[in-house]
């Protein structure tokens, strides 16, 4: 063999291996390049030369090489000098199918310009690697084909699996009901359109655990960003998900009681007129909505003669019954002291409400241990009944005037409200 002359990034010498890349040939130019005589290198693996950093890359691009034999696979790294010092080279590697198969490597120096950018990209590349890996929320690419190009390690904690090859695969643990927000916040992020703090829930995969067994569902929250090439056409995204599970039970906790009766755990004054505005200001095609007032009789006497605490006693035995009897999708509130609402949407008729009321009382007349003595319970009760979308007060002023009604009666009956010449009261039987 003979060197080549020099060329402007220095001179190129050639160099003979097998296919595991033991070294057979190398001419008299690596003496010049790096020092070593050709026989110090014949019959060692070249990754014996190889910088320990980019002996990964040297081999990810060797089998890709071998993998594509019509092709000329290129690497760039640093070899060792004979003098202990590295110097960065760029080979071109052929492999020469024949009965004794050798791959054929041209190495070439590389200038001092070219060794600045290489070393600055892989401390680039470096850094963000490690940064992401120190991120508390886990990073996610992926590019226009819909294939995962990079993960960190935070994102494999929060979802339980490792890198999956798709965004379909890496995310299959997304509750089904959540799934769309999820592919439409993914398509807004490939349309250049960012997306910030989406929420969805997913079920955590383990490989460790059988697919049947359903581990606990967990609240993440999604950002994303468009990529772009240097063009500036989209190439992809890039997002960040954030599993925020404790801060949505804190949220849904604070939600609860901030809408909730503390004694009896129905829903406050507060919360009972937004369902209740919120029930009758949605046109029910078919139906009307109804809403029900319940009064506690004489239970002033119950916390004169037996205390509070008695009474409080007798309220949550209240509530209880009430959630007993009434249907699902109605809702339950405490409207003062000893005033109880019941809110039912989609309800056919007056007669249907009426119906609804009567159950209502049935299951509240009776009477009640309160351990120092028996009470027999009673109650007022007021309904109306309405195919119109109104206020909420206009409805409950409706109900609260049938109980009324009821309580001058003086006896356990469920007053009907009916709307026409500005309200009539029917005393269900």
């Amino acid at each position: 063999m003979t060197e080549e002359p020099e060329g402007p990034s220095g001179p190129t010498i050639r160099m003979m291996r097998n296919i595991v890349g033991v070294i057979s040939q190398v001419d008299d130019g690596v003496t010049n390049l790096l020092g070593w005589q050709p026989d110090q290198m014949i019959g060692f693996s070249s990754t014996k030369f190889i910088h320990p950093d980019d002996q990964p890359s040297a081999v990810a691009a060797w089998v890709k090489m071998l993998d594509s034999p019509d092709g000329v696979g290129l690497w760039r790294g640093r070899y060792q000098t004979a003098y202990g010092s590295w110097v960065w080279v760029e080979t071109a590697n052929r492999f020469e199918d024949s009965d004794d198969p050798i791959v054929s490597t041209s190495m070439t120096s590389v200038t001092v310009e070219q060794v600045s950018l290489e070393e600055t990209l892989y401390a680039r590349g470096q850094l963000l690697s490690r940064l992401s890996d120190a991120l508390p929320v886990g990073v996610f690419q992926v590019n226009l084909a819909g294939s995962v190009t990079f993960t960190n390690d935070r994102l494999h904690l929060i979802v339980g699996v490792g890198l999956r090859s798709t965004i379909d695969e890496q995310f299959s643990m997304i509750v089904t009901e959540d799934r769309p927000v999820f592919d439409a916040s993914l398509a807004l992020a490939l349309a250049d359109l960012p997306v910030q703090d989406i929420e969805f829930r997913i079920r955590p995969l383990s490989e460790e655990v059988p697919p049947a067994d359903v581990l606990e569902e967990r609240v993440c929250l999604l950002s994303l960003r468009t990529l772009t090439d240097s063009s500036g056409v989209v190439s992809g995204a890039v997002g960040c998900l954030s599993d925020v599970t404790e801060r949505a039970e804190l949220r849904r906790e604070l939600e609860v009681r901030a809408s909730t009766d503390a004694l009896t755990s129905c829903l406050n004054r507060a919360a009972t007129l937004e369902a209740v505005q919120q029930t009758v200001t949605i046109p029910s095609t078919g139906h009307g909505n109804a809403v029900v007032f319940i009064d506690l009789d004489q239970f002033k006497c119950v916390n004169d003669s037996f205390g509070h605490a008695a009474g409080d006693r007798l309220l949550v035995e209240v509530a209880d019954r009430l959630r007993s009897a009434i249907r699902e999708g109605d809702h339950l509130g405490r409207f003062g002291g000893d005033e109880f609402l019941v809110i039912c949407p989609k309800v056919e008729s007056p007669e249907r409400a009426s119906e609804i009321a009567e159950r209502i009382a049935g299951a509240i007349t009776s009477t009640v241990d309160l351990g120092p003595a028996l009470v027999r319970l009673r109650a007022s009760i007021g309904v109306a009944w309405t195919t119109d979308t109104l206020d909420a007060d206009t409805l409950i002023a409706w109900a609260d005037s049938a109980m009324y009604e009821s309580k001058r009666l003086g006896r356990q009956a469920v007053t009907l409200f009916t709307e026409p010449e500005g309200g009539t009261f029917s005393v269900v039987a």
